[in-house]
């Protein structure tokens, strides 16, 4: 098998050893690796998603020894989400807007120079002057241990998360993110409910619909917290931009209809106020604000889904410059118009720089993967301006239709309160209440305090997401609080790992 199949198939230089963790049989493979060396790669790529695999296409055409490097056994991300090998989905992502992004997929997987590493999470990205004036990263396999890839240049292309958004019931047994139940029905079609309501702000909500009827799944209500008005108006200023990519506005209107002929209620200025269990430890209804009042709506499963943040907590660690992303929030990377971070040799696409979509991924992993085949020498100044001039047309008329639906899902306005007892940081168990309290009691000693502070104070963020829950809804509350704007709030500091470790993993090759 080659391309984007087993990493132990490919050829690698003379010498180089592939951790026995790595790969799409990773799971099958049962001696844990200790920590292992392996061959200097000239580009190391985080994320095999559109903006990874656009990247990859690049710079493997310039003759670059080129990883990809993905925490899924298999390669496409979140967008191109694939059943595992032993399954087989009908008509699997069939429709227009998969259609580019599958067929770079293939092409790909027929490359046998590219080693795919899958079923990896990255720990942390080290500048190795040893490495050929490059980088060491740390791995995570799935059956656990710790190898290191070395790569002269890395690019990071995490993509992004669900927004967790904490409201009363929130961690009922059946409240999930809406990326959570697209990841099982595209890649198993698995339905992880019967009886869906879908809430938030977010125009996915209406593709996540469509794709949960076509499983065979019943969708209650999808349930926006703006009125119709409002996202008409946040649409209407930016049309005359976005209808330069028309395919994406056709394709919401097509959704629209779709769940009219299957009967599923829209409802719009029906913000959800709460989820509440049934007795038995599971969700049983969503209550709205309805215009008579408070209105419950039953289901036994809700999905929220209120925007995404991008992944950029390696870009951090690694020293390179972030800026706070609006309107959703998050940390964003900062870059030149080739993609390049503020750290020589670090470059960044898709998601990471701001959620955008699928087809800006693209576009913006194509410039990359071409700045740094030119930065390796491989192509040179004239020919990778000439090169890049398609992928950043497409992407600077993609940026009309970006700017709608950041305006149109917009959740600053909209996001639930939570109560006093409701769990801002799930893993410590650490009330919305007892965060106030710990900010309260900051501003006492001083106005300049950002995440890492309240953290000390109440242990907010010292599980093992390590902040990915919870970061966004302190510094949301802490610049309330000190009344200035988010980005003024410094988050958690990134560490080494990035995810989850096993102190034993860390410790074997000591045993």
């Amino acid at each position: 098998m080659h391309g984007l199949g087993r990493a132990r198939d490919k050829p690698l230089a003379p010498g180089a050893r592939v951790p026995r963790a790595c790969g799409a049989d990773a799971a099958h493979q049962h001696p844990r690796p200790g920590i292992q060396a392996m061959t200097v790669f000239d580009i190391a790529i985080v994320g095999g998603g559109p903006a990874g695999l656009a990247a990859a296409e690049r710079t493997l055409a310039a003759g670059l020894s080129t990883c990809i490097i993905d925490e899924q056994q298999r390669p496409g991300g979140q967008i191109l989400r694939q059943p595992p090998a032993a399954f087989s989905v009908p008509g699997w992502l069939t429709g227009a807007p998969y259609r580019k992004g599958r067929t770079l997929l293939a092409k790909l997987s027929d490359d046998a120079k590219l080693h795919w590493l899958g079923g990896q999470s990255v720990l942390g990205i080290t500048p190795d002057p040893a490495a050929g004036a490059g980088f060491t990263l740390a791995l995570s396999g799935t059956m656990g241990g710790v190898s290191e890839v070395q790569a002269r240049r890395v690019l990071v292309a995490g993509g992004c998360y669900d927004m967790p958004v904490a409201l009363p019931g929130w961690t009922l047994p059946g409240v999930m993110s809406a990326g959570a139940v697209q990841t099982l029905v595209k890649a198993q079609q698995v339905l992880p409910g019967q009886r869906m309501v879908l809430f938030g702000t977010h125009p996915l909500m209406i593709v996540l619909a469509q794709q949960v009827i076509e499983a065979g799944g019943q969708v209650e209500a999808v349930c926006f917290a703006q009125s119709f008005a409002q996202m008409a108006k946040a649409a209407l200023a930016h049309l005359p931009r976005a209808i330069a990519t028309p395919a994406p506005l056709i394709a919401a209107a097509g959704g629209m209809a779709a769940l009219r002929l299957a009967g599923v209620q829209v409802r719009y200025a029906a913000p959800v106020l709460r989820c509440e269990g049934d007795g038995q430890g599971g969700v049983d209804q969503v209550v709205i604000a309805g215009p008579n009042g408070e209105e419950a709506i039953a289901c036994d499963l809700a999905a929220m889904c209120y925007g995404f943040l991008p992944q950029a907590d390696l870009v951090r660690q690694a020293g390179a410059g972030v800026r706070w992303s609006n309107p959703a929030g998050g940390w964003e990377a900062v870059h030149d118009d080739a993609m390049r971070s503020t750290v020589p040799g670090l470059y960044v696409a898709g998601e990471t720089t701001g959620v955008a979509g699928s087809d800006a991924a693209m576009a913006e992993g194509a410039i990359a993967g071409l700045a740094i085949a030119q930065d390796a020498g491989a192509l040179n100044k004239r020919e990778a301006a000439a090169a890049m001039r398609g992928p950043r047309s497409a992407r600077k008329a993609m940026q009309g239709f970006i700017d709608l639906l950041r305006a149109v899902a917009d959740p600053r306005p909209w996001l639930p309160a939570a109560s006093a007892e409701t769990l801002l940081c799930r893993c410590e168990d650490i009330p919305a209440g007892a965060v106030d309290k710990a900010i309260a009691d900051a501003l006492c000693v001083g106005p300049a305090f950002g995440a890492s502070a309240i953290k000390l104070r109440c242990r907010a963020g010292m599980g093992l997401c390590q902040g990915r829950s919870c970061e966004h809804a302190l510094i949301r509350r802490i610049a309330a609080a000190r009344g200035c704007g988010e980005g003024e709030v410094e988050g958690f500091r990134p560490r080494f790992p990035a995810r989850a470790l096993a102190i034993t993993d860390l410790l074997e090759d000591a045993g």
